[in-house]
């Protein structure tokens, strides 16, 4: 399968055997660029010879026009890299890194270039602080699968994690120094990473309005910083104050991060306290604004206006819309295919984001299944398999709730709009720093593949073979290690237990069974009724769980090719035997019952002395079973 690449290069020859890489230096020969030549002696490419050929080095920081197209060459023992760009080199030193990790090169000639110049992923750092070494983690990640955006999302209501020296208030007690963030953006820039600020206006600002109170009509508790879920606080937009304050905090902004673009935001904003000011309805009656959408759209274009005036580009969410967004506005669509198909129909350039939510523990088949420029009768094909899913039966109606929630203007039709690219997000309600890793690239690396533009595996199976070869040779690498880092738990004895959870999937963590009820009717779920906020520890065995087991998928392998089941029968009824010695070692354990007598009754339907029954697969509060579908379509006529 092409080496295990991932993403797989747009061609691959092979001329002949195999060579053995030896423990010998590299031999590097001709290499214009400093940052390719820094990354060679790290490949492990003893006994080769190694030259590198580039058209034109780029500025000193990665932009979007940048060409990642590269040709390869292996005719042992000469390597021969040939690029357009230094990014396109940068991205042949990532196939050359994936190649060699196997201990030997193949003689192949490989031709390759993206499909889309946006290949990127939002980690929010609100929620959950980050640290700086994780994130160049990320980074070096990144890089080795292609991909060359990472945005951060650095304020919310939870924090703001940007030092404004022009407010100090602001800045939330872990946050990073704008040392932290320079050197950040040139980490990334050796890996040909662009970093993209969003500065999140002129909702989700309660950690504004607890340091600035004067900026909203209203008073935010400084105990609402934790809660998770929406939050009423907008700035004010008749406030010069205000106003000037984001501007400044934007021009801040742009010191530290030398990318062309800037996330504004522009998601989620609550109309209520605009609603309630006589202040804001008077100051939009003078201004000729009818709605609250109108008076969103008209701070919007303030913001655009400065910093195009400094020669900036703005992204926005897709609630952003609005007939009079300027078209050189770039909108990220996140609330499905309808916002993407209406940010294209209305002439903007637009970044896919809907299929790629990492939070919602879906597993890597489900992702794959969408590419950013896909078909519309395709998407809605897709999302029907989706909604027939078994593993996504306990949350089907929030899934359908999903795809038709939102609500978008009517919007002029204009030429010009397209995709530029897709962009995976986590958000960090229930994710750490220590966990961060591990709910990323279990999946990422396959959607890197879509992102960089490679036709889709037609058997699934492939994709997640590559993606586990991938991962294995991480470390190999001296990359992290993401499957077995932080582990589930130090019980070990209950394995095989472990090994066949998996979470619960879409919002069904954050919201409980109650608050998913109340989100498929449309209806808000208060904070205080939310089971998490930003305190609540994050060390149960459901927070190390990988959001998908590839256990699970061996298992079920093994059941549906009629292979042997012993080894799993047998791991599952010893774990039923020790589960209470167990629990009084390991309180926190307990919560597992349900899911160890599901297991255990499993081993009974694996050798076949009970029937198949779809409950035994749960949900068992906030984990699943999902093995125990595989028995059910096993015993389908």
């Amino acid at each position: 399968m092409k080496d295990q690449l991932l993403p797989l290069p747009q061609s691959f020859e092979y001329l002949d055997a195999r060579v053995v890489i030896d423990k010998s230096a590299c031999d590097i020969g001709e290499c214009h660029s400093d940052r390719v030549r820094g990354m060679i002696p790290d490949l492990g490419l003893g006994g080769m010879r190694f030259s590198c050929s580039i058209d034109r080095l780029e500025s000193d920081y990665p932009s979007i026009e940048d060409d990642f197209g590269y040709e390869l060459a292996i005719t042992a023992p000469a390597i021969q890299l040939s690029a357009r760009s230094e990014a396109g080199a940068l991205a042949g030193c990532s196939t050359l890194a994936q190649l060699a990790a196997q201990g030997s090169l193949p003689n192949c000639r490989i031709y390759d270039e993206p499909q889309y110049s946006w290949r990127g992923l939002l980690i929010d750092v609100s929620r959950h602080f980050i640290k700086t070494e994780t994130l160049r983690s990320v980074i070096d990640l990144l890089h080795h699968f292609k991909m060359n955006v990472l945005h951060l999302h650095l304020t919310d209501d939870q924090a703001f994690r940007f030092p404004s020296a022009a407010y100090p208030k602001l800045t939330s007690p872990d946050y990073y120094s704008k040392a932290d963030l320079r050197s950040l953006v040139e980490y990334a820039a050796d890996r040909a990473v662009r970093i993209v600020p969003e500065i999140d206006m002129p909702g989700h600002v309660s950690s504004w309005l607890v340091a600035y109170p004067e900026w909203g009509t209203e008073t935010v508790a400084v105990d609402s910083l934790t809660s998770y879920g929406p939050h009423l606080a907008c700035l004010d937009p008749s406030n010069e104050e205000a106003v000037q304050a984001a501007l400044t905090i934007l021009e801040e902004v742009i010191e530290v991060f030398p990318d062309k673009y800037v996330h504004i935001g522009g998601d989620e904003v609550d109309p209520t306290w605009w609603s309630n000011s006589p202040s804001v309805k008077q100051w939009a009656q003078r201004r000729g604004l009818e709605t609250v959408q109108d008076i969103q759209a008209d701070f919007t274009q303030q913001m655009v206006r400065e910093l195009e005036d400094r020669g900036r580009r703005v992204v926005v969410w897709d609630e952003a819309l609005h007939t009079s967004l300027p078209a050189s506005v770039l909108v990220q669509a996140w609330r499905g295919m309808q916002a993407r198909d209406v940010s294209i129909e209305s002439g903007f350039q637009t970044l896919v984001s809907a299929p790629y939510y990492l939070d919602l523990n879906y597993p890597v088949d489900e992702h794959y299944a969408y590419s950013p420029s896909m078909l519309e009768s395709d998407w809605q094909a897709q999302y029907a398999c989706t909604l027939a899913r078994p593993e996504f039966e306990h949350v089907k109606d929030g899934l359908k709730w999903h795809q038709s929630f939102g609500k978008f203007p009517s919007m002029m039709r204009r030429d010009g709009g397209s995709v530029v690219g897709g962009e995976a997000c986590m958000w960090t309600e229930l994710v750490s720093d220590d966990l961060l890793l591990k709910r990323i690239w279990t999946r990422l690396p396959a959607i890197a593949e879509r992102f960089w533009g490679a036709s889709a595996a037609r058997n699934i199976d492939e994709i997640y073979d590559r993606l586990e070869a991938s991962l294995e040779r991480l470390t190999t690498l001296a990359l992290p290690d993401v499957l077995s880092s932080p582990p589930v738990h130090e019980c070990s004895e209950l394995s095989p237990l472990f090994e066949m959870l998996e979470p619960v999937k879409w919002y069904a963590r954050t919201l409980a069974a109650a608050g998913t009820d109340s989100r498929v009717r449309d209806e808000e779920v208060e904070s205080r009724d939310r089971p998490y906020n930003a305190t609540t520890p994050l060390n149960r065995v459901v927070d190390r769980l990988p959001p998908e087991s590839l256990a699970v998928r061996k298992c079920r392998e093994d059941l549906l090719g009629g292979r042997q089941m012993i080894k799993w029968i047998e791991g599952w009824r010893q774990q039923r035997k020790i589960f209470a010695t167990a629990c009084l070692e390991s309180p926190e354990l307990a919560e597992l019952e349900g899911a160890s007598k599901a297991l255990c009754k499993l081993a009974e339907v694996a050798e076949g002395s009970s029937p198949a029954d779809k409950r035994l697969a749960g949900p068992f509060g906030e984990y699943m079973l999902p093995i125990a579908f595989a028995f059910c379509s096993s015993h389908d006529p």
